[in-house]
């Protein structure tokens, strides 16, 4: 046990040093872009879903941590109407007319910034800024990576022009931005924890009304996430499909059952039963997957209360094959992940996370395994073929912050 916490001391150590350097990193990175340091530097972490795949835009439950892999977003004022933006990861410098909603399609991550000057301007007079962006969130991985980038830049911007926004608007403002400039139809799930979170805490969220309770994350308790390599843009899978099949699928269960029906979430599996024969199979299973993923985030939340790993793994598991055969949005490479790691001793439970058709898996692992146990996981995959995979040990975040003002 001695042994167990020098270990993770070791990691937290290690954890700080690594987000340091990347701030100060982005701060030489800022001043050789723009000649000058940088007048506020926010961040936000990347998060994963432990429970509740695509319940957020039914109006339903979802048990999400943030992780320890951050955006960070420096930003400084330069005058006039004019954005300037550089982000270290993808090598691109781009600039706008922070008047004008058009959207760009040759450099798509500067709708993100679009948005967020177009819909803060309301709150207060936005002016021409400077921005430098790094992340160490993996793009592409479902692990909210898009999500991190746009709430830090709502921040930047709230801090830099002294906006009167109550954080509680912060994580609609985001989801604004990302259905109406980038074109993707997310729930409120992501920047909702990316914003509130707590290291050390998963959050038990009704999306419906944004009640939520924070969860102990248990001490022995380790996060891998199988990263599959797979990259998807939302906007241009199936996604907002899923949602229009959700939607189908309470028009049916309306007329089915004679009363109004606004979402998923107010469907019962009595309900679904009873409109079996009448409701399109293809309807029918998006629509069991939502009312038992429901079920499992209470269940899974109960679980992680009283420590009962063994029950949370079970959870995972039956969560991955609904998402598989009911929903419809895993992919060989996230279900030869999960089948690698649920043979493994000292794994509780595996599951893909996030939106799905490629991104990442998260495995609940005993921690005094961890560094074996995600050592092995990645080789076991790339036996089955799969070149461009990597695992890595995440630990529990905190949301959305200023890191220098």
């Amino acid at each position: 046990m001695k042994k167990f916490k020098e270990n993770h001391n070791s990691d937290e150590q290690e954890q700080s040093d690594t987000a340091q350097e990347a701030k100060k990193e982005l701060y030489k990175l800022f001043r050789t872009e723009f000649g000058r340091s940088p007048d506020v530097i926010s961040s936000a972490p990347g998060r994963i879903n432990l429970m509740g795949e695509h319940t957020d835009y039914n109006d339903g439950f979802v048990l999400p941590v943030a992780i320890d892999r951050r955006t960070y977003t420096a930003a400084g004022r330069r005058g006039g109407k004019l954005f300037i933006a550089f982000t270290k990861e993808l090598g691109k410098k781009t600039s706008f007319d922070i008047s004008t909603n058009r959207f760009e399609r040759s450099n798509f991550w500067a709708n993100y910034l679009k948005g967020a000057a177009l819909l803060l301007n309301k709150y207060g007079a936005i002016q021409g800024t400077n921005f430098a962006i790094a992340s160490t969130v993996p793009r592409g991985s479902g692990l909210s990576s898009s999500t991190a980038f746009v709430v830090s830049a709502v921040e930047s911007l709230i801090h830099l022009y002294n906006l009167n926004v109550d954080k509680s608007e912060i994580p609609k403002i985001a989801r604004q931005i990302e259905n109406e400039f980038v074109g993707v139809q997310s729930g409120i799930m992501d920047p909702f924890v990316v914003t509130f979170a707590k290291a050390n805490t998963a959050i038990l969220l009704d999306t419906r009304n944004l009640q939520y309770e924070y969860i102990p994350f248990p001490k022995n308790l380790s996060i891998l996430v199988c990263v599959t390599g797979l990259k998807r843009a939302l906007a241009n899978t199936e996604y907002n499909r899923r949602r229009e099949e959700c939607q189908q699928a309470v028009s049916a269960l309306s007329k089915i059952t004679g009363r109004e029906i606004k979402s998923l979430r107010d469907v019962t599996l009595q309900d679904l039963d009873g409109a079996v024969n009448e409701l399109p199979s293809l309807l029918y299973r998006r629509a069991i997957h939502i009312i038992t993923e429901n079920e499992r985030v209470h269940q899974m939340a109960n679980a992680l209360r009283e420590s009962n790993l063994t029950y949370a793994g079970k959870l995972m598991i039956e969560s991955h094959l609904s998402l598989r055969s009911n929903y419809e949005v895993s992919s060989r490479e996230l279900d030869s992940f999960v089948e690698v790691a649920e043979q493994l001793y000292g794994v509780y439970g595996a599951r893909m996370t996030g939106a799905g058709f490629g991104g990442s898996v998260v495995c609940l692992a005993n921690s005094e395994a961890e560094e074996e146990l995600a050592k092995e996981i990645s080789q076991k995959y790339k036996e089955r073929g799969f070149d461009s995979g990597s695992v890595f040990i995440a630990r529990t975040g905190s949301g959305l912050q200023i890191e220098r003002s």
